[in-house]
């Protein structure tokens, strides 16, 4: 009988699975995956990497050696079901679940966590055998979760696992078995402390102090950088390739012919710095000379000449940074570093401005974006090919861990990003996990350690693309590199801060791109054109998703987000005194009032946000750089005229602003703005520097926001609390 048969059929004292047993079966396997290097029962660390069914799930294993040894081989053989069985039904059918029949390895690892934390507070408890768990003791643990300085969803999850081990308790020997947890009846919601609502959406976006110079360098990488450093990393590869393997007669001679020289005129060698020790660059005088390593080796070793920082690579500077070549040179050890570089700055682009998940982005195949296509009108669409994954299922119902074949709409940045990471790899997939090209020649192999007793053999990934974490460290290397750069060439100005939210990571560029597209219209960041653009796709063609469910869903949950915002400042300012006019000025204050009364202080839900950007009265879209809020109404904007109202209205194009709009109006707030500008201007055009031509328009531009700002004191309007206070 098999240990699955003896876990389905017998549960009895006698329930056992012997050490040798694979902790799955072979059929739960992925494709042309080796069943031999499934860990076995017996084993202290189990390895989940043969199980991974996507290319960028990271290594993931247990180690059944930090469970408390009382509770040790209970947790074990829990662990074991929890792998090899199907999720137990009582699990499965329950409403708003998530569970799967056959959970993924990031689930496996994060319930035997929980399971660990669990184990270790009931020794501490003195419980050392899991029928000594009762109704008391679960109510204890639950009061414990929420002692704990932990979000309510990590808590949930804490009792999800106790759950979890209650719903294999059936197919467990009686020593290893719960009974159900209350919550199982009541519900987590009684068992958690009491929290604020929050957005569907909790990733914190990046800040556009932070995002605003990480895009400038990435698109410089990628615009103006790229040529030069693919240049120089084929000019490399070149090199190497002529690099003998053994012993070569003729091109000793060429090598000590260019020994010769170097001493003939004085001229140090080709050399590397590394770690503040200068040494020559034998990798690049052999493949300059086609010899072996160990030729330019010894031929150095008895030249004894005087070495140079580096060994320049014979290709021109064509990038450049405000006018000035961005490099002198690029050197032959320098080339691979800046090839990494490239390819995170493609990594920014491509995840930032395409708005996919980061599995979305990871799983990316070479020829995924094809040249662009015409559709007769002139207008050039940009279709990007991949997989996504959240929601996929089966026929079944049962989740695809292969995802689903889906294509995105996307802009020439990510067209472009593609084009190049298709000329840096060396495989079919744009981020592979070691490009061929980063095998250094002059390095020794890795001597691979044993495996620690109690284990089979080393974790491994399966997956051959980057993981989100080794995404995040090589955006976080990117960064270095630029704040290097710009701190030796004098840019300290375009340095890229770190983020007050943590570390870069791929999941907050969806976030982030949503946010600065509702939130800082009109130029207040790089690119702000294209985030307009990003809006007009988002709007006509589902920009980065199928209709509302993808980036499109988000932005709407931004733009709500922003309108209730804003509408509580003006309600904030309104109690506070300050005046509004402009022709939409009722409308303004009206809106104001109402969104405070609805929304003061809350996190909009995604149905909250629909219900707002619903209502026509709230559609307020502030605009500082034009130094007002549109109370958009389609059938009065001047921005696009002629458009209809209702569901298809749309948005305000606040690149469009016309003066004459009715559906204008300006706070105190935007006068302060406007007057600052007009001191500025003024200041400008009194500059001798100036030419007279652009002091007259300075002039100009000053003189007409001077009317305005006459306008409004004029035709101010307060509201009529503040009147009876006055």
């Amino acid at each position: 009988m098999t240990a699955t048969a003896v876990a389905l059929h017998d549960g009895g004292d006698d329930w056992h699975v012997p050490g040798d047993a694979p902790v799955t079966p072979a059929g739960r396997l992925p494709d042309d995956t080796d069943p031999g290097r499934m860990s076995r029962f017996g084993d202290d660390m189990w390895d989940l990497s043969p199980l991974a069914r996507r290319e960028h799930e990271p290594g993931r294993r247990i180690n059944w050696a930090t469970f408390p040894p009382a509770l040790r081989g209970t947790f074990k053989r829990a662990g074991w079901a929890l792998i090899t069985l199907p999720t137990p039904e009582a699990l499965l059918e329950r409403a708003a679940t998530s569970r799967v029949e056959h959970p993924s390895t990031g689930t496996i690892a994060a319930v035997t966590e929980q399971w660990r934390r669990y184990a270790t507070w009931l020794t501490a408890r003195g419980i050392t055998r899991l029928p000594e768990v009762d109704a008391a003791c679960h109510d204890e643990w639950a009061a414990h979760l929420a002692r704990l300085p932990a979000a309510n969803r990590t808590r949930s999850q804490a009792l999800a696992a106790v759950s979890t081990l209650w719903g294999f308790a059936p197919h467990l020997p009686p020593g290893d078995r719960i009974p159900m947890p209350p919550w199982e009846a009541d519900g987590t919601r009684d068992y958690l402390p009491a929290e604020d609502g929050r957005n569907e959406n909790a990733t914190a976006p990046i800040h556009p102090a932070v995002m605003s110079p990480l895009l400038i360098w990435a698109l410089r990488f990628t615009e103006d950088f790229a040529p030069d450093i693919l240049a120089a990393l084929a000019e490399q590869q070149r090199l190497r390739s002529r690099i003998a393997a053994s012993h070569n007669t003729d091109a000793a001679a060429r090598l000590a012919a260019l020994i010769d020289e170097h001493a003939r005129t004085g001229t140090p060698l080709p050399g590397e710095t590394i770690k503040g020790r200068r040494s020559a660059a034998c990798s690049y005088l052999a493949g300059v000379t086609g010899a072996s390593l160990t030729q330019a080796h010894n031929a150095i070793r008895r030249a004894r000449l005087p070495v140079a920082d580096t060994a320049q690579l014979d290709i021109p500077i064509t990038g450049t940074v405000h006018g000035t070549p961005w490099l002198n040179h690029i050197s032959y050890h320098q080339a691979q570093a800046l090839a990494l570089r490239l390819a995170a700055a493609c990594l920014v682009v491509v995840s930032y401005l395409s708005g996919q998940r980061p599995a979305e982005v990871l799983h990316l195949r070479t020829r995924c974006c094809p040249a662009p296509e015409d559709d007769g009108t002139g207008t050039v669409h940009y279709r990007l090919h991949g997989h996504h994954f959240k929601g996929v299922r089966d026929t079944d119902g049962t989740p695809a861990p292969g995802g689903a074949a889906r294509q995105w709409t996307v802009i020439p940045p990510v067209h472009t990003a593609i084009g190049i990471l298709e000329q840096l790899t060396t495989s079919g997939h744009l981020f592979p996990l070691r490009p061929a090209w980063l095998d250094s020649a002059s390095k020794r192999p890795r001597r691979r350690l044993p495996a620690p007793p109690g284990t089979r053999g080393s974790r491994h990934r399966t997956g051959q693309v980057i993981t989100a974490k080794a995404a995040t460290g090589r955006i976080a290397e990117f960064i270095t590199w630029v704040n290097t750069y710009a701190s030796e060439h004098g840019l300290d100005s375009e340095a890229i801060p770190a983020d007050p939210d943590g570390p870069v990571t791929l999941s907050r560029f969806r976030r982030t791109v949503a946010w600065h597209i509702a939130r800082l219209p009109g130029g207040r960041i790089a690119l702000a054109i294209q985030y307009g653009h990003l809006r007009t796709i988002t709007t006509s063609e589902g920009y980065s998703g199928r209709a509302r469910h993808g980036l499109a869903r988000v932005l709407d949950i931004e733009t709500a987000a922003t309108m209730a915002s804003h509408l509580q400042h003006v309600n904030d300012r309104l109690n506070a005194g300050d005046a509004v006019s402009g022709p939409a000025a009722p409308r303004l204050m009206s809106a104001a009032r109402d969104a405070a009364t609805r929304y003061e202080g809350m996190f909009l839900s995604p149905r909250q946000a629909r219900t707002l950007l619903a209502d026509p009265a709230l559609q307020v879209h502030d605009n500082p750089r034009a130094f007002l809020a549109c109370n958009y109404d389609p059938a009065k904007a001047l921005c696009h005229p002629g458009r209809p109202a209702g569901k298809n209205a749309g948005h305000p194009d606040l690149d469009r602003c016309n003066p004459a709009c009715a559906n204008i109006a300006r706070t105190d707030e935007h006068i302060a703005a406007l007057t600052a500008e007009i001191a500025r201007l003024h200041a400008e055009a009194a500059s001798p520097l100036a030419p007279e031509p652009i002091r007259q328009r300075l002039t100009q531009r000053a003189a007409g926001l001077g009317q305005i700002a006459d306008r409004h004191a004029r035709t101010r309007v307060i509201t009529r609390s503040d009147n009876a206070r006055g």
